[in-house]
């Protein structure tokens, strides 16, 4: 009795060491795409009745509108002249997670189809608070009232940033955004489940495991500051430690200045007193703000990190941001004075020196103006 015992635990290791050898060895190591069929550690198989459910991870799909990000190293901040005190001129090594983020700010017409999805859903209380504030084109003693009127819902204007967003509007419209990416996500994953019909229930319970997982890593967000600075520098493939020690990109282009090889502007900003657009001929035919893509891109392909509008980020402003947090995924949580909220970047009205990267400002969260909008991050859950 003992030796057919011994026979048979023998008969069962020497078929069940080969598939743990094949998965260890045979094939190359386990990941998170193909994570074998049976355990390394016990030799159990997976996706059995009464064993784990282990399903492999499936890469995310592009997210529309934005561009990937792979993340790195940095040296955050400014190393100039901090005119503002707030902060910026304290320069700090810094790594980053990869992450997705907007190709542009998000336009007039990305905005507007928000509005209207919650005209259509009767959420008529939350339309009303999300509203952008138009009446921050309105100067006493400027004539901007055609933009007041238009600037929203002319055809002209469609991709055009949005502006009068305050951070907490910008907050709303990622959450929404959340919700619909994850629909239009769960869509495509049921209905390729349905042209896949399994009996298998434990087949079928992996997939819908599948579905959710996948569903539940789009989360739309503001960037953090070390996101939207990382993503603005856009330092690709040729760069490194060494030189991003000795050197700091101080635009989101290459070289000390704001215009191109060609002598054209690389941004939309106040050139000067009074000029915000130059002379007739050699204009960019904007009106305060332009067109998302009227400028070149940067390295990652991102149009207007600086120039156009400024843009909220997620961070609680504080002057010592860069000294108090972590040199990983460095962020600035609520703690002390939460109402003041973190904007980055360069607007249509403002001078050379905020085309730096590291330049930063902050505004109260329920604040609008004429030169903030905001563009949308999401996470990357690895690959």
């Amino acid at each position: 009795m003992t030796m057919m015992l011994g026979i048979s635990w023998l008969r069962y290791f020497f078929t069940l060491f080969p598939l743990v050898w094949v998965t260890a060895c045979g094939t190359g190591h386990p990941d998170s795409a193909d994570p074998g069929k049976v355990s390394l550690t016990t030799g159990r198989p997976f996706n059995q009745p009464g064993t784990l459910s282990v399903a492999p991870c499936k890469q995310a799909p592009p997210i529309p509108g934005m561009v990937y990000v792979e993340g790195g190293y940095m040296i955050m901040g400014n190393l100039g002249e901090d005119r503002l005190g707030t902060g910026g001129c304290c320069a700090k090594p810094v790594t980053v997670n990869a992450f997705w983020i907007d190709q542009t700010p998000i336009t007039n017409l990305a905005y507007r189809e928000y509005l209207y999805d919650l005209q259509q859903s009767g959420l008529m209380e939350q339309y009303k608070v999300a509203m952008p504030n138009q009446q921050v084109f309105v100067e006493g003693s400027s004539f901007n009232d055609p933009l007041l009127e238009n600037y929203l819902y002319a055809p002209g204007f469609i991709y055009y940033p949005i502006v009068g967003v305050s951070w907490e509007q910008a907050t709303e419209y990622c959450k929404w955004r959340t919700k619909k990416l994850q629909e239009a996500e769960m869509k495509k994953l049921e209905a390729k489940l349905a042209a896949e019909p399994r009996s298998d229930t434990a087949a079928s319970d992996l997939v819908n495991k599948q579905m959710s997982e996948a569903v539940a890593r789009l989360k739309v967000r503001l960037p953090t500051e070390a996101e939207w600075e990382y993503a603005a520098r856009g330092i690709v493939g040729v760069a490194g430690i060494d030189y991003l020690q000795r050197h700091q990109r101080i635009y989101p282009w290459d070289g000390p200045s704001p215009r191109g090889k060609n002598g054209q502007f690389l941004a939309n900003f106040k050139r000067g007193k009074g000029n915000y657009k130059g002379m007739a001929g050699a204009s960019d035919h904007a009106a305060s703000t332009s067109y998302v893509y009227a400028y070149p891109p940067n390295d990652l392909d991102l149009y207007d990190m600086v120039g156009n509008v400024c843009c909220w980020v997620s961070d609680t402003y504080s002057p010592l941001s860069l000294q108090e947090t972590s040199d990983l995924n460095p962020i600035r949580r609520d703690g002390q004075d939460d109402a003041k909220k973190v904007y980055k970047g360069c607007s249509w009205a403002d001078c050379p020196y905020f085309l730096q990267i590291g330049t930063r400002r902050y505004l109260n969260k329920d604040d609008t103006t004429a030169t903030i909008g905001f563009r949308c991050v999401v996470s990357s859950s690895g690959r």
